[in-house]
């Protein structure tokens, strides 16, 4: 159990490093830690539910929901209007979209090279591999994720 746990405690660390860097990504741009998460899930161009990105990225509902509000006021977040149920689908405007490309470029860059030079020296499995670890503390936890 030892060398497990200290398998689990480099992984946390890990993980707190990187949530901390994105932290810091987000009060470099003048963003609110969730209003960076938001505008990264939108930006990738897929549909997406603010249940989604809540469940997603363990955000609570209502702060997704405020800060949707935020974002929509801003002229960068639309809800398609195309929907007839209750939960629309969230896209970024032309203009969100203008800025979550230049807020989040660098950002992108960075993670393409630490990626580029991880992939040098380790096989791509280890991405499955942190998911599935995910995925079953997930579990170990009772199915149910705790929003932060």
């Amino acid at each position: 159990m030892d060398g497990t746990m200290d398998q689990v405690r480099s992984i946390m660390i890990g993980i707190n490093r990187i949530d901390g860097l994105y932290y810091l990504c987000a009060k470099r741009t003048g963003l609110k830690e969730n209003a960076l998460a938001l505008l990264y899930a939108l930006n990738d161009g897929k549909p997406h539910t603010q249940t989604q990105i809540s469940e997603q990225w363990l955000i609570p509902k209502t702060t997704i929901n405020t800060v949707v509000k935020e974002c929509v006021e801003q002229g960068y977040v639309s809800f398609d209007p195309g929907e007839h149920r209750r939960e629309k689908t969230l896209f970024l405007t032309p203009a969100g979209k203008a800025h979550a490309d230049a807020l989040l470029s660098d950002l992108y860059q960075m993670e393409c090279t630490a990626l580029e030079k991880t992939l040098e020296r380790y096989p791509a499995g280890w991405i499955d591999a942190l998911s599935e670890f995910a995925a079953q503390l997930t579990a170990a936890f009772g199915g149910k994720e705790e929003r932060r």
